[in-house]
């Protein structure tokens, strides 16, 4: 009869092979060791009031590239995560907000997707905090462009207001020369953005068009709730186009009210931002024949790459994107991809890497092959596409569509660049 239990060779022989077991085992981490914290982005912008769109349709861009990268395993084996709060368009609040992002929540970058009035202070957090900040809507050229307040830690994938100016001007003299347009006005919002694109708007449509003169020039505050006593001084100065740099809700109010006075219909008008899917969407009646550079349009650039983005946010968030939507996007790429090519999140290294950076983007326009680069010298996106049209009710919106190669926009650029010092 078999003896029950284990023989001592037996008992030998279970242990060892349990021990090795164990001591194999051992050398495998558990489960949670080695699953890696993700890649904390901190997204500061505006979720409330009249441009909660500049928030909301920004995160949704951020996001698009936050689960498409995900859904490949990340970067780096981590994966990415992004909080958002709101700092209401203050200052001072967007300063706190990107602190306690650093201070308090670890993350590892910043995305500051404020109007150019908070971005300017959350510069200074960056530079002080000495971590990597991705600039996705202020569009003001000095923000880059000036040397005395530049910093290697603030890189922008926003557009940028001499880039856009560039190709507004060049188009405003080709219309106004047409129909001889030659007494000017503007109105835009009264903070860096609106003075900037403003006046670069009227050097470059001067410079291409002599006779085009200025006769007025109005500055209504950032979110003006009643503009009928600009809109009538308009009316009483009679000029024959106008320049207007208002964005988001401001701007539809603007539209709306300046329907009701018949202003459209005495003046030609100019502006970078009416063609935005948002702002299209809240007009009750979008007024054919106004002159619009491109936000976002699905069309600009009319490529296989840009509808394939379209097609993807529309089918996630039952919308269009925007022009916010894709500069977040950019900015995103821009960040994940010098992880990847820096092997690391360590600041040094990811702006080194970030440095002259080339990736194939949704907004590449089609004379650079499809391609945004984050240019070494002032950590600025170029290569995005920029166009300008005429306004039609229905889709696509925006027709008769002029470029400028981008040879000519940073040959007017650097010329402007070295005009003021900063080359």
């Amino acid at each position: 009869m078999k003896k029950k239990g284990l023989t001592r060779r037996e008992f030998m022989k279970a242990t060892a092979a349990g021990t090795a077991g164990l001591a194999v085992s051992s050398l495998l981490p558990a489960k949670t060791a080695i699953a890696q914290p993700p890649i904390k982005m901190g997204f500061v912008s505006i979720f409330s009031g009249r441009v909660a769109m500049l928030g909301e349709t920004g995160l949704k861009g951020a996001q698009l590239a936050a689960d498409e990268y995900n859904a490949k395993g990340g970067v780096l084996g981590r994966k990415i995560e992004i909080i958002h709060r709101d700092s209401a368009g203050k200052i001072e609040e967007a300063v706190r907000i990107a602190r306690d992002f650093v201070v308090k929540d670890k993350v590892d970058f910043l995305m500051d997707h404020s109007s150019s009035r908070e971005a300017f202070a959350v510069k200074e957090v960056s530079r002080d905090l000495k971590i990597i900040t991705m600039v996705t809507a202020s569009e003001t050229t000095d923000h880059t462009a000036d040397p005395k307040i530049w910093t290697p830690y603030s890189f922008r994938s926003a557009r940028q207001s001499i880039h856009d100016c560039c190709v507004s001007g060049y188009y405003a003299a080709k219309v106004s020369k047409e129909q001889g347009l030659t007494r000017w006005y503007s109105i835009s919002p009264d903070y860096a953005y609106g003075h900037d694109s403003t006046e670069r708007f009227f050097e470059f449509l001067q410079k291409k068009n002599p006779e085009a003169k200025i006769v007025g020039q109005l500055w209504p505050k950032l979110f003006e709730p009643d503009y009928t006593p600009h809109i009538t001084k308009m009316l009483g100065d009679k000029p024959h186009a106008f320049h207007s740099a208002l964005w988001g809700g401001d701007l539809v109010a603007f539209i709306e009210q300046a329907i009701m006075y018949g202003l459209f219909e005495q003046c030609k008008f100019f502006s970078n931002n009416t063609a935005e899917p948002p702002v299209l969407k809240a007009l009750k009646k979008i007024p054919e024949g106004l002159h619009t550079g491109s936000r976002y349009l699905r069309n600009v650039p009319d490529t296989p790459a840009n509808h394939d983005f379209a097609d993807r946010y529309e089918k996630k968030y039952k919308e269009s994107p925007t022009n916010w939507s894709q500069e977040v996007y950019s900015g995103m790429l821009f960040l994940l991809e010098g992880i990847k090519k820096a092997k690391s999140l360590e600041t040094e290294k990811v702006i080194k890497a970030m440095k002259g950076l080339k990736v194939k983007a949704p907004w590449g326009a089609p004379d650079m092959d499809g391609y945004i680069t984050m240019r070494s010298r002032d950590h600025t996106n170029i290569g995005y596409a920029i166009a300008w049209g005429r306004t039609i009710s229905k889709e696509p919106y925006v027709t008769d569509l002029y470029y400028l190669p981008w040879s000519e926009i940073l040959k007017e650029e650097e010329e402007y660049l070295k005009k003021k010092g900063w080359l």
